[in-house]
Order: structure tokens, then C-alpha cells, then sequence
């Protein structure tokens, strides 16, 4: 590292289960002593408090329920033998769980229990984690916990840090997610492509890639002709042929202009239908609640107790617009209409990872279009776009991805995630704020050598929101992991914290506790990412200068800003006191202006007399990550 004085007597940390619950009690004691009273329960709690069971599998499902690929992944675990010791909890909501606990009912599913409360306990004890959308950011996940992510469809739109706009410090929850993913689920090359490019991490992850399509779609291909027959009937009593209309979501327009324009088409095709036409319609639950069915003659919704992929069995064609369901009927074979008639506004607004035009499907630009489409039926040739794209879907599907909660991987197509030689580095930026440090980064991202680094920008979502004129383009040009540095310690961490700042109890007695939690706050940030320098480049908040010096890096740099220097001067004890703790932790310590390099060695004491160093261009910079 050129010049620069580096500590070889660093001190580590490393999570000890056993060590934080002995003083968690010891320390509990001491606040009640003190006049001080337990806070609330945190993640930081159950952590601790909670033993991992075995044959244990909490599930997220999109939307808080158990339809679509849930459904058919709780049909296995709770038909299948090889399950009958397992206990099944699915993720719940006030608004949502008395609906799921009547789907299970309906369906048997005997060993299955809704989680409307106590959803953190049950994510610190459960064995197997499963999400098709993510789960809380406060999660912090066990070494002996299997997390398994499969998203929730092929990725038409744009996602993550290539989203249009200035958004790429959203995606902390994602991002997050995936880093501690054990399993992440692609049903085509086409998804696993976009997913890599959409979220910056792909190089970080250590899941194992499973090639394998959606539970929903074996959904589709599990129906039988009788039970196709048996709601066919239902849909059509008198023979009609079957129609489904499912659209999606449009961002750019509000509810109303969205309902007003959903009434127009469908009143459209509702007078031209003949008698032998019918349409069932499934639309965003915003939208439907303001537009009532019941007035059109040929137009119907979904029907509640039919699973909305047998229904599509059952039907002649799809009508939909950018919707993924498209990717799902597709297994099906039958036609497929895609009404796009605001392509360029709609992709201009969103962002589109494939121009659909390309597709072999029928395009509708008007009204006109579609009814001339659906009378004239299928006459295209979609055989190489459904080998592409449904190369893994089979019925059995929700079977292969259960055998993970087996550690069973006998006959799965497992991928290892991208990997490479370069050493992985990240600078954690706070929030970008306007300043000669921001300044500085943004010239050293564009320098960094990426022939040889990994390297990453990390900031915090919410604090960037206010200081996104001086994150971009930085953001966009290099990679960034945006983090929730909403720190929330256990409910004996924050009584023990408030001592400390009462003057009750000094700071090296306090962290001889809270060095177990803050040391968790780099795994629920990062997972078990291993950086080889993580730069601890700019940020004025103490808790999280002491926890990112705890993380598991090859080594640790802390610069001490101008900022810092001015809360120490104003009385900020806290800072000083987090500052000295943590440089302990790092190999280098620095500033990036001459100047202030006499007052950071006289904040870290005697010791550190002459051996701060001055990081003020980029070629300083660069040698830091050497």
C-alpha cells in the first residue's frame, strides 16, 4: 500500500452465538440495576434467542398468498410423505390471512400455518427460507439457514440499478436478498442473463444457480384434460370458445385514466363478442375494484375458486400487453396477443430488457386488431421462441425445487454463479452527499482499473434520495450496492446504548456487549460477502462506523473526514469514541486533506501520532486497494 502506515496488529471480529447470549442475560441485568427497561424485540433478538429447527420451511409469497408457483410448491409439502414431519409456515398479512387460511383449508394442507404475526422469530428459526419476492431487510441470515429465491417471472421489464432514471440506490432489498441466497431459481437463460446484469452482484453471490422452470407453469402442464374439460364447462356452459385477458400494471397513468381505459376495450369487444365468445378478464386489484364486470354480457372476471392457471388451460387464447404472464401461457402453445398499442410510451416509461415486436405472437396496435386476431386464431409459428424460453419447464417442477428442502439436489440443473480473479472492493459512500469526498470518488471510479477490480459504490437508499445531483452519474457508471442503514438494536442492545450515553456506563464497557450487534450489521447488510477492501470512505454516523469495522474483510481502511472532525469538536462523544474503537479494526487510517491529518491522529490519541495517512487524489486512492 505505498507510503501509507499500515496496522498489523488489526483486531477481528466474528459472530459467537454463544459468548452474546451469555452477556445478553448479564447485560440485561445490568440495565434493570441501572433504572434502564428492556426495549422492544428486534431481528437482533431472535437472532440470538432462536435455535434453528430442522424440517422447518417458512415461505413468502407474492402478494402475502399462497397462489401462483406457492400453491403448487405447498401441494408437494403437504402431500408428499417424504414432508409428513415437516412444519410449513407461510408469510400472512392482517388483510391477507384469513383468505389463506381458507385456501388451506380448502386444499388440506395439514401441515401448514399462517404467520400474520411473529414472522421475525420464525425467520431466525426456520430452516429453509423460500421467497418468490424478497423477504424483510432486517433478516439476518444463520450459516445454517437454506435461503431459496425464485423470483416471480421473466424479466420483460427492466429491474434494478438499469431501471430508467436516477434509481439505481433502490435496491437494497433485492440486492440484500440475493447476496444471501443459497439457490436462486432462473427458468430460462434469458432471466439468468437479465438478473445478472440487473443488479450489480452477480460476481458477489455464492448461490448456486437452478435452471429449472416456474412451480406455476408445471401448474399449467399438471391439469389434466379432464379437469380442462370439467372447468371449460364451467367457463362456457353452451360450448363458447374462451378467452383470457390479463394486462399489466401501467406506472405512467393513474387509476382512473387506467380503469377508464380498460372500460373503453372491453365495452369494445363486449359488442362485437357473438354468442359463442367470452371473455374472462384478470386485472391489477387496483384497477378491478373500480370496474365492475357484471354490466357486460360476454365479459367476465376470474371466478375466485378457480386456480388461475387451470383457468388458463381451459381457454382458447391470451390477450395480454407486458405482462410476464405471457411468458407462463406460452408452455400452452395457443395464441398469444400482446395489445400494444402504447408500446413507445410504455417502454419509454418503464424500460423493456427485449422489444416484444420481435416476437412471433400477434401484435394488436388498435381495438380493431384484437377482435380481427382472436376471429382469425392462431397462424403463427412459436416453436423456437417456446424452446428458448420453456426449455425447463416440465410438470414436475414444484417437486424438483422441493427436493432443496431435502438438501437433495439429485437430477437438478445447478449452475455455479459468475465468478473471477479480480479483487472485490467498496468504497461506502453514506450518501453521496455534495463535497470534495463525493468529487474525489467519482474521479477514482472512473480511473479504477476493472480489468483487475471488483469494484462497487455503497450508500445508503434512503439518505442518497436527497443527494442524488451529486450520486449521478457515478452510480450508473460503476457498480453500487445501496444498503438500509436503519440500525435497530435488540431490545437489551438499545437500554445498554442509552446507558453509554447517559454517562452511566463508559463506552468500552457498553461495546464489550454491543460488539455482538453490531457486528451483525454488515451480514444483514451484505450477507457473507467477502470484500477484499471495503473502504469505510464517508459517513457522520457512528453505529455504522463501528459495525462496517467489524465486517469480515481482507482488510479495512477508515478515513476521517472533515465532518467527523466537526461532530468530535461540537461534543459528539459518541463519534470520537466510535472512530478510536474502529480504527483498531482497519489496517489503514486516512484523510483525504493534508490539513486535517494533525487533528485526526490528536482524535485517535498517541499512539496514532504520524501514522494517518493523506489519500487526497485519485492515485492515493489506488493505492489503497493495492
Amino acid at each position: 500500500m505505498g507510503d501509507f502506515y499500515i496496522n498489523e496488529n488489526v483486531k477481528t471480529f466474528e459472530v459467537d452465538e454463544k459468548a452474546a447470549k451469555k452477556l445478553r442475560k448479564k447485560y440485561a441485568k445490568l440495565v434493570k440495576k441501572n433504572g434502564g427497561e428492556a426495549g422492544s424485540k428486534t431481528v437482533i433478538d431472535f437472532f440470538y434467542d432462536e435455535k434453528v429447527e430442522k424440517n422447518t420451511v417458512l415461505i413468502q409469497g407474492l402478494g402475502v398468498s399462497v397462489r401462483g408457483s406457492v400453491q403448487y410448491m405447498l401441494n408437494e409439502l403437504n402431500y408428499d410423505k417424504r414432508f409428513s414431519k415437516y412444519k410449513i409456515y407461510v408469510r400472512t398479512k392482517d388483510h391477507s390471512d384469513a383468505t389463506v387460511k381458507e385456501y388451506i383449508k380448502k386444499n388440506n394442507w395439514t401441515r401448514t400455518t399462517t404467520v400474520p404475526k411473529g414472522y421475525y422469530k420464525k425467520l431466525e428459526s426456520c430452516k429453509y427460507i423460500f421467497t418468490e419476492s424478497y423477504v424483510p431487510y432486517q433478516w439476518i441470515k444463520k450459516k445454517d439457514q437454506i435461503f431459496i429465491d425464485i423470483w416471480h417471472g421473466t424479466p420483460l421489464k427492466k429491474l434494478g440499478v438499469i431501471k430508467n432514471g436516477r434509481k439505481a440506490h433502490l435496491q437494497s432489498k433485492q440486492q440484500k436478498n440475493f447476496l444471501c441466497t443459497d439457490y436462486f431459481l432462473y427458468p430460462n437463460d434469458f432471466t439468468k442473463d437479465i438478473m445478472y446484469k440487473s443488479y450489480d452482484i452477480s460476481t458477489l453471490m455464492d448461490a448456486k444457480a437452478l435452471m429449472l422452470g416456474y412451480p406455476r407453469t408445471a401448474g399449467i402442464l399438471q391439469v389434466t384434460e379432464e379437469r380442462t374439460s370439467e372447468i371449460r364447462k364451467q367457463l362456457a356452459p353452451n360450448g363458447e370458445k374462451v378467452y383470457a385477458y390479463m394486462p399489466t400494471f401501467r406506472g405512467y397513468l393513474n387509476d382512473e385514466e387506467t380503469i377508464k381505459r380498460e372500460k373503453e376495450f372491453l365495452e369494445y369487444l363486449d359488442e362485437r363478442f357473438e354468442d359463442d365468445q367470452t371473455l374472462y378478464v384478470n386485472l391489477h386489484h387496483h384497477i378491478s375494484a373500480g370496474l365492475d364486470c357484471s354490466q357486460f354480457k360476454h365479459i367476465h372476471t376470474f371466478p375466485p375458486l378457480i386456480d388461475s392457471y387451470e383457468l388458463l388451460t381451459a381457454t382458447d387464447a391470451l390477450i395480454s400487453d407486458y405482462s410476464s404472464v405471457f411468458f407462463d401461457y406460452l408452455v400452452l402453445g395457443k395464441q398469444i396477443i400482446l395489445y400494444i398499442e402504447d408500446y413507445d410510451t410504455y417502454a419509454s416509461f418503464q424500460g423493456l430488457n427485449m422489444d416484444i415486436r420481435d416476437l412471433p405472437f400477434d401484435m394488436a396496435h388498435s381495438k380493431d386488431e384484437v377482435m380481427e386476431m382472436l376471429n382469425r386464431g392462431k397462424d403463427y409459428d412459436d416453436t423456437k421462441i417456446r424452446s428458448e424460453l420453456c426449455a425447463y419447464d416440465t410438470a414436475e417442477n414444484p417437486a424438483k425445487l422441493c427436493q432443496l428442502f431435502r438438501d437433495d439436489e439429485e437430477g437438478l440443473v445447478l449452475e455455479s454463479h459468475p465468478k473471477n480473479d479480480k479483487k472485490k472492493v467498496i468504497f461506502y459512500s453514506d450518501c453521496c452527499r455534495e463535497g470534495k469526498e463525493t468529487q474525489l470518488l467519482h474521479e477514482f471510479a472512473n480511473q479504477v482499473d476493472k480489468d483487475h477490480y471488483d469494484f462497487w459504490v455503497g450508500c445508503d437508499s434512503e439518505k442518497t434520495k436527497k443527494h442524488v445531483d451529486s450520486a449521478y452519474p457515478m452510480l450508473h457508471e460503476s457498480q453500487n450496492i445501496s444498503s438500509e442503514d436503519d440500525i435497530r438494536l435488540s431490545s437489551v442492545g438499545a437500554p445498554v446504548k442509552e446507558l453509554y450515553l447517559k454517562g452511566k456506563i463508559d463506552f468500552e464497557k457498553a461495546m464489550k456487549y454491543l460488539i455482538h450487534e453490531y457486528g451483525l450489521i454488515p451480514v444483514q447488510q451484505y450477507g457473507y460477502s467477502h470484500f477484499d477492501t471495503f473502504v469505510i470512505y464517508d459517513t457522520v454516523d457512528p453505529e455504522m462506523i463501528i459495525s462496517m469495522s467489524l465486517m469480515d474483510a481482507g482488510s479495512k481502511v477508515l478515513f476521517i473526514t472533515k465532518d467527523i472532525l466537526k461532530e468530535v469538536e461540537d461534543g459528539n462523544t459518541f463519534m470520537g469514541d466510535a472512530v478510536r474503537f474502529a480504527a483498531d479494526y482497519c489496517k489503514v487510517i486516512a484523510v483525504t486533506a493534508i490539513e486535517d491529518k494533525e487533528a485526526a491522529e490528536k482524535l485517535l490519541g498517541a499512539d496514532w501520532t504520524g501514522k494517518v495517512s493523506v489519500a487526497s487524489d485519485v492515485e492515493g486512492l489506488s493505492l489503497l486497494i493495492r
